[in-house]
């Protein structure tokens, strides 16, 4: 799963539409929005935010491969 659907998922699995979430992250719903079509790559900074509203780890975030290659090499 690739990070824009992770983030569909998530936002849908809180029951959000993309101007909700947006709002809540304090970004534009075009910006939102083109985070879910991988037009634009998301900062750290929202990571964070995007992780405490949707009350998952930063790691829940990433791809299972990017996942896995993480807690490899930390040993996890």
């Amino acid at each position: 799963m690739v990070i824009s659907q992770i983030l569909i998922r998530y936002r849908r699995d809180n029951a959000l539409s993309q101007r909700q979430m947006s709002d809540m992250l304090g970004v534009s719903q075009v910006g939102y929005h083109k985070w879910e079509t991988g037009t634009t790559k998301i900062e750290m900074e929202h990571y964070c935010r995007i992780a405490t509203l949707c009350d998952v780890s930063l790691l829940d975030l990433l791809p299972r491969d990017w996942q896995e290659k993480i807690r490899d090499e930390l040993g996890v």
